[in-house]
């Protein structure tokens, strides 16, 4: 692109200009003016970032900390620029981001289509599909025509032994052929052109249907999960963005990095992340546009969600003050729920009436093991051992995993309710055979369980060693990931002695939870039976 071609929103997006000055009060801007409620009940916060997303001249950015209704602000303010007769391409890097919104955004009425195969589409937003809606539109019946007066000249052809009908009906097939295309494209162009909101992958938008289409806004969903390579597909046929996302969570998943020397004291599993930080230099796919764009303008351009609709309040506490900047309220409805007030029958015990528990295993009883200091000689073992590499896994822990799970289970918790998180997948292969015991429960590493949440969850930490060694455990988005995913109930199991160690962070989390936490230390006897 020649200096010339840059529009003034390319110049903000590569730190060439400075982003146009929001308001500070801005119910009191006169270009956002009196704004008339979609969702009357939407929270000041709420409020206060869909203000901010309207008077944004280039770039917004929306930061929503796990269960602040990032997704119900986001369905508001499409709504909110529709009113202003604004065309809008909402994106997100996955299908079910995408299809998330559309399932939100469809009772509204609002004229949307929805680009993508429709195989890889929910079964509820097939109906507004870019498939769909060319078959059931008016133009759609005319190309059908085409396409079965084509089939019946293919038809005609296997019927045909006269060389000269064969020749006349291919040649009658090559015009059909040609009115098919141009009807289809048409067809395909008409619809997208009459639809306010479009809807695809970060990759979709890059497709033929859009190919020199314009919006006046691009809203991005989880921008802090999509390489930023993939959010310019969008970005090109924009005028201004929207990005919505929380960086301080897991960023996208970056298996191979541009560093060449290898860590040889971790295993594949816990390279990539930190390991590599410090070895690569300059940028890497890992730095988000969101990053990007939050380093080069600063906290002018962002506005946070502040008000949580999951967490108990002492769940939310520590990520709260430790990352949030002590900001993040939690809401009437939430602060205080405990398991013993599910809708259906739970007895209250020790584990039912507590939001917070410590299991500290310190004093070295329960130790961590790599998979391959375990028996080679077994094939099972071995097996194991080529599937996770050198992952951790901590058989001790999980059999209080176990114990925890059933009490929770013996006082009336739904095992669907229940989930069990580790960082380590050697640590869920020990941890597999609850599912056989407990059906419905889930198990799932930190970071697939990311943008999920359950009533009760119990976090397996694995590390346990002398040398208070801590891995990859020590990426404190992995952790806030892991501790902000239950409503009601956080279990965490780990030797706080090794885990002090690890970092600042590590330390200050123990020390919240040796303070704030139901704090217990297991019997080692009753242990070793459930083992």
């Amino acid at each position: 692109m020649g200096e010339g071609e840059y529009s003034v929103f390319i110049r903000v997006l590569f730190g060439l200009s400075s982003p146009s000055v929001v308001p500070r009060e801005l119910e009191k801007d006169p270009e956002v003016g009196a704004i008339e409620w979609v969702d009357p009940t939407l929270n000041e916060s709420q409020k206060d970032v869909i203000r901010f997303a309207l008077a944004s001249k280039e770039i917004g950015l929306i930061h929503g900390p796990p269960g602040t209704g990032k997704t119900h602000t986001l369905i508001e303010l499409i709504l909110q620029l529709l009113k202003r007769n604004l065309r809008i391409l909402v994106c997100g890097p996955s299908n079910i981001s995408v299809d998330n919104i559309v399932e939100r955004l469809a009772p509204h009425k609002v004229p949307l289509i929805r680009l993508g195969h429709p195989a890889r589409l929910l079964p509820s937003v097939l109906n507004h599909s870019l498939d769909v809606l060319t078959r059931t539109s008016e133009a759609g019946a005319i190309v059908k025509d085409v396409r079965a007066e084509m089939d019946a000249k293919q038809a005609s052809i296997r019927k045909t032994r006269n060389g000269r009908e064969r020749r006349a009906i291919y040649a009658d097939l090559k015009v059909l052929r040609k009115e098919y295309r141009e009807r289809e494209r048409k067809c395909v162009s008409n619809l997208v052109a009459g639809s306010k909101v479009v809807l695809a992958t970060l990759h979709g938008a890059g497709g033929f249907q859009l190919k020199h289409e314009q919006f006046d806004v691009v809203i991005i969903d989880e921008a802090s999960q999509a390489l930023e390579a993939q959010c310019w597909v969008p970005l090109l046929s924009a005028k201004k963005a929207i990005c919505a996302g929380d960086h301080l969570q897991l960023p996208p998943t970056i298996k191979s990095l541009n560093s060449k020397s290898k860590s040889k004291s971790k295993s594949k599993s816990e390279k990539g992340k930190d390991a590599t930080a410090a070895t690569t230099k300059g940028p890497t796919l890992e730095i988000t546009l969101f990053d990007r764009l939050l380093a080069l303008h600063g906290p002018s351009i962002k506005r946070m969600l502040t008000t949580q609709y999951r967490m108990h309040e002492r769940i939310m506490r520590f990520p709260s003050d430790e990352l949030y900047e002590g900001k993040l309220l939690a809401a009437e409805a939430v602060k205080d729920r405990l398991l013993k007030d599910l809708p259906y029958e739970v007895e209250a015990t020790e584990d039912t009436t507590e939001p917070l528990i410590f299991i500290d295993t310190q004093g070295g009883d329960f130790p961590e093991k790599n998979e391959d200091e375990q028996d080679a000689g077994s094939t099972k073992k071995l097996t194991k051992s080529m599937l996770y590499g050198e992952s951790k896994s901590n058989e001790m822990e999980a059999a209080l995993v176990r114990q925890h799970v059933r009490g929770l289970v013996e006082a009336g918790v739904k095992p669907e309710d229940i989930a069990v998180v580790t960082p380590y997948n050697a640590q869920l292969a020990v941890l597999a055979s609850l599912k056989e015991a407990f059906p419905g429960i889930e198990l799932g590493s930190v970071d697939g369980f990311q943008g999920r949440e359950k009533e009760a969850v119990i976090v397996s930490l694995v590390r346990s060693n002398p040398e208070g060694e801590v891995g990859f455990l020590g990426e404190k988005r992995r952790l806030n990931v892991a501790m902000t995913r239950p409503k009601r109930s956080l279990t965490v199991i780990g030797d706080s002695e090794t885990v002090k160690k690890g970092s600042k962070f590590l330390k200050d989390w123990m020390d919240f939870l040796e303070e704030n936490a139901d704090l217990r230390y297991p019997d080692l006897a009753s242990v070793t039976q459930e083992a």
